[in-house]
């Protein structure tokens, strides 16, 4: 340990470790468009009826939540759980 000019000991300030931030996995594809063969995989739906394919990250609305994408023009449109529940005839 080191002294100050009193003499007492100063402690070794603590190594810092660099935090790197987790990346999250890169998605990885089966057939090559597995969005058009197998479908979309989607994240959870959020209050405007929104939300976004984790493999194509394309923009999707439920029709019957809102009439059309808030934000993109070009977004898919495609039943949301609970409209697709009710066409579900028992």
């Amino acid at each position: 340990m080191a002294l100050d000019l009193w003499g007492e000991r100063v402690p070794r300030p603590k190594k810092r470790r660099k935090i790197l931030p987790l990346t999250s996995q890169a998605p990885h594809s089966i057939t090559g468009n597995d969005c058009k063969i197998l479908g979309h995989t989607l994240r959870e739906w959020d209050l405007a009826g929104c939300t976004i394919c984790i493999d194509c990250s394309v923009n999707i609305f439920c029709p019957r939540c809102i009439t059309k994408h808030p934000q993109d023009v070009n977004a898919l449109p495609l039943l949301c759980e609970r409209h697709s529940e009710s066409m579900v005839i028992a």
